[in-house]
């Protein structure tokens, strides 16, 4: 059966530098924030180029298609599922594999873009032909809540607790457990943690990824799109708003206390 090797993971929760990492193996080729209704999001966000379609993605960074190939299928009418299949296909023929990373903000947040609909588009999709290998970024959900508030502009006009909450835990459950990343431990342990997550994808780990970093492209945060080393940019970043004063008023949620049950065999 086909293998396509998926990375699944929440905005501020690690997803770009260690996707970028896992870009810089050997023989990859990787597709970054891809989602059925991506190109159609993408717009909402103001974006100006079709650059979460996955046929300009794998021809822009690539160079997947001959250009008069890659003309005609922008002239065609292909579908979400026809565009994964045609790159799949051509990754195969070089002799490379494919990692696609989900843009999960669209299923588990989505507002003010698009209502969330809790569960896992790309990989309903895929499942239906495609062996998938999965792998889980996870971050701390006090961490990610206050980093998402820091970051992303849109976040506090749009995005309570309770709703932040709802995403994560839905996030949450619908993991494979055994293929889990925890944000934490790659930051503190990046060459550990990578070779685990190879072993997943079943690529093989390349020891010098580090040099590679400079000639990975993906989507996703600004600073760690252009990073050359690991590390938390949360960490050199002034926050906007008194962050203990915050956690100290939900730590005692009872929903995050529910959560805080659920995860602790991975916290």
């Amino acid at each position: 059966m086909k293998t396509i090797r998926l990375i699944h993971n929440l905005p501020r929760s690690g997803g770009t530098i260690i996707s970028k990492s896992l870009g810089a193996q050997k023989d990859v080729i990787l597709l970054s924030e891809i989602h059925p209704n991506g190109v159609e999001i993408s717009k909402k966000l103001g974006a100006k180029s079709p650059i979460f379609d996955p046929i300009f993605q794998s021809q822009t960074w690539n160079n997947l298609f001959k250009e008069e190939e890659y003309k005609k299928i922008c002239t065609s009418n292909l579908n979400f599922e026809e565009k994964i299949d045609l790159i799949y296909e051509k990754t195969e023929i070089a002799n490379k594999k494919l990692i696609i990373r989900d843009w999960a903000f669209v299923d588990y947040f989505g507002k003010p873009f698009i209502e969330p609909t809790y569960k896992n588009s790309l990989l309903e999709i895929l499942n239906k032909k495609y062996e998938i290998l999965n792998l889980y970024i996870m971050r701390d959900p006090l961490k990610l809540y206050t980093s998402c508030l820091n970051k992303l502009s849109f976040f506090g006009k749009h995005y309570n607790f309770d709703f932040f909450l709802k995403g994560y835990r839905n996030f949450f459950l619908n993991i494979n457990k055994t293929n889990i990343c925890i944000f934490e431990n790659f930051i503190k342990e990046p060459d550990k943690n990578l070779q685990k997550m190879c072993n997943i994808l079943k690529i093989q780990y390349d020891h010098n990824y580090l040099i590679k970093l400079k000639d990975v492209n993906l989507t996703g945060d600004g600073n760690a799109r252009k990073s050359l080393k690991i590390h938390n940019n949360d960490t050199i970043s002034k926050n906007k708003f008194n962050e203990e004063e915050i956690l100290n008023k939900i730590k005692n949620h009872p929903d995050f206390i529910k959560l805080v049950q659920d995860y602790r065999d991975f916290y």
